[in-house]
């Protein structure tokens, strides 16, 4: 089993809770009439299961089946996502968007959500709303590369510091709920805002009208991710360095401009990325030491681990011969 898998099965214990929780009492857990057709969760309890249930088949029957397993634990991260609403609401911790509004205020001295209405222009709400929405697109990205290049080391401490920050993020949202400035601070907000291209504003407009995550704003996720992946672009893939940097640019100022995220929800993001690229590759290096201590030779031969360590451990038995 890898770091992100046994993670995985960690967290899919408490999902799994509330989802039965929601089923079990439907009616203290209605979602708003507008997300009516969202999935129910009996239906987003089964998605859970069987990913997880996939990941347990893979690594104790197709342990060599790689880009399944490298791209399961991203299954899970959307089934947690999806989940959200339910989670936040069920363990019901206390809401703390007015603390974080405050502080922003002391931090500022004014609210950077409204100030930055004052540079509202419908190009510059389309670039960052791109910026925004390419957060789904960049990070995958820049692991793929790495894959296709084979260069399984580099890719792992980027697939695992990334499943770590995503991880961590959630687990903030559901302890510490705090919901969008477009939600508490609507009467100091001007129209909605509008660009040049309609499936833009279409986006947009799904986002506030489907609050699913409505309460999931501290951690910004978005923008920890958007730095983790422009910081692991320089250390491993350095060409698509200034890529990533225009975008993750562009996304982190496109959460306050957009109205998606308080300056603080930034600021705690950053934290969690600094945590992740130090976090990542260690816990990665720790877990492959005791494989190569604990688990038999011929396991993982079979689960096709080429680690450092492994290599390290053979090489040495081969010499001792």
């Amino acid at each position: 089993m890898r770091p992100e898998e046994a993670m995985t099965l960690v967290l899919f214990v408490p999902v799994a809770i509330a989802l039965v929780g929601v089923i079990a009492n439907p009616a203290a857990f209605r979602v708003d009439p507008i997300a009516a057709g969202y999935p129910s969760a009996l239906a987003r309890l089964v998605a859970l299961i069987g990913t997880v249930a996939l990941t347990l088949w893979i690594i104790r029957v197709e342990p060599r089946w790689e880009l399944a397993r490298d791209v399961l634990p991203f299954v899970f991260c959307a089934n947690i996502y999806s989940n959200l609403h339910d989670l936040i609401r069920f363990y019901g911790f206390h809401d703390i968007t007015r603390a974080i509004y405050h502080w922003d205020v002391a931090l500022f001295g004014v609210e950077p959500v409204v100030w930055a209405q004052q540079f509202t222009r419908p190009l510059w709400t389309d670039f960052l709303t791109i910026c925004y929405w390419l957060f789904y697109v960049t990070p995958p990205l820049l692991g793929l590369w790495l894959y296709q290049k084979r260069r399984r080391t580099e890719f792992r401490y980027v697939l695992l510091s990334i499943v770590l920050c995503l991880y961590l993020g959630y687990i903030g949202y559901v302890v510490f709920p705090a919901s969008a400035p477009r939600f508490l601070i609507a009467d100091q907000l001007g129209p909605p805002l509008h660009g040049t291209l309609s499936l833009l504003d279409q986006s947009r407009a799904a986002t506030k009208a489907i609050p699913l995550t409505a309460q999931g704003a501290f951690p910004s996720l978005h923008c920890a991710v958007a730095l983790l992946a422009t910081l692991l672009a320089w250390r491993h893939l350095r060409w698509f360095f200034p890529i990533q940097l225009v975008l993750a640019t562009g996304l982190i100022l496109g959460t306050i401009y957009l109205r998606h995220h308080w300056a603080v929800d930034i600021l705690a993001g950053f934290v969690l990325t600094f945590f992740s690229l130090w976090a990542g590759p260690r816990i990665e290096r720790w877990w492959e030491a005791q494989a190569a201590r604990w688990v038999p030779a011929r396991v993982l031969e079979r689960a096709n681990i080429d680690s450092g360590a492994h290599r390290a451990r053979r090489t040495g038995a081969a010499s001792a011969g």
